[in-house]
């Protein structure tokens, strides 16, 4: 197949196939089997406001309103508030599924942090509430390397609900069987710290029955002292809060309409933990502009 100029398509080029058969002409989109197949605005257009969100960090405003001036100068349709916004969502969506792919392959507190065992902190905190109801997201991270999990829970702040998130992404002594290497179990054979705040939802015999050793710090009395502490996630929610208003954040009007047709909001609210800790990412690790190309590239692959 070759590519030819026409203008049925949105990008106004296309491949075609063309055999001496008169009934054998084939034209495919050539967008065909990506993620912006279905996105009803120029290649061009696509390009320019990934720049400006992704890579220049402007607000989805700010890079709509200078796509607005951008298209004056080159000869593309206009773009509606709707189709950008559908832009945007496909984006988020195809960050949080490849980042929740990631992190189920390679879970937290390999790394051995101060004391020679794993330290991580564990908390919740509100994604966004107001006076009828509170969205909740709970978070994990590892001191040592500053990875983190964070999950919504919605309204469901449970031990049934936080436990089984902690023995999903934080290693244990139950999974040393997986190790061949002598030298290997020794550096894993202590039991993995993990530091809380005093909510009822953690109970030191849950975590002691799946190999873990729980500390937790009551903030009612005092924040911390050494090692016992909880203010490096209590800094990562700080970060994705920041990183989150910077780009308007997410909209409780898009909560309650998907409520309103059964939907449950949990997808939406994780697209947008996972594009603040896409954003984090690029922030600690200070990526220029080719280091953000190639790191939103990672998630754009099919």
């Amino acid at each position: 197949m070759k590519e030819e100029t026409n203008n049925s398509f949105i990008d106004k080029i296309c491949f075609r196939c063309r055999k001496k058969n008169p009934y054998h002409d084939i034209k495919i989109n050539i967008r065909k089997d990506s993620i912006f197949e279905n996105v009803r605005m120029s290649l061009i257009s696509i390009y320019f406001l990934i720049y400006e969100c992704f890579i220049t960090y402007k607000s989805i405003s700010k890079a709509t309103q200078e796509h607005k001036e951008f298209i004056k100068h080159i000869d593309v349709e206009s773009v509606s508030q709707q189709n950008i916004s559908k832009l945007f969502s496909l984006l988020r969506t195809q960050i949080r599924i490849k980042m929740h792919e990631n992190w189920k392959n390679n879970i937290l507190g390999y790394d051995i942090s101060e004391g020679g065992v794993p330290r991580l902190e564990i908390d919740e905190s509100k994604i966004i509430g107001n006076q009828n109801k509170v969205y909740w997201m709970f978070g994990i991270i590892d001191r040592s390397t500053k990875d983190c999990r964070v999950f919504c829970v919605l309204d469901n702040r449970s031990r049934e609900t936080l436990i089984p998130l902690v023995i999903k992404n934080v290693f244990t002594n139950n999974d040393l069987g997986q190790f061949n290497n002598k030298k290997d179990i020794h550096k894993y054979s202590l039991s993995t710290r993990i530091y809380s705040d005093c909510w009822a939802a953690y109970d030191k015999e849950d975590f002691k029955n799946k190999g873990y050793i729980l500390h937790r710090v009551n903030h009612s009395i005092w924040f911390g002292k050494g090692l016992f502490h909880t203010n490096t996630i209590e800094g990562l929610w700080s970060q994705l809060k920041r990183l989150n208003n910077n780009f308007s954040g997410i909209n409780f009007e898009v909560i309650n309409q998907l409520e309103k047709k059964l939907i449950n909001p949990v997808d939406y609210l994780n697209d947008w933990i996972c594009w603040s800790l896409y954003l984090r990412t690029c922030e600690i690790k200070k990526f220029n502009k080719v280091n953000k190309i190639n790191e939103l590239n990672k998630y754009l692959k099919y």
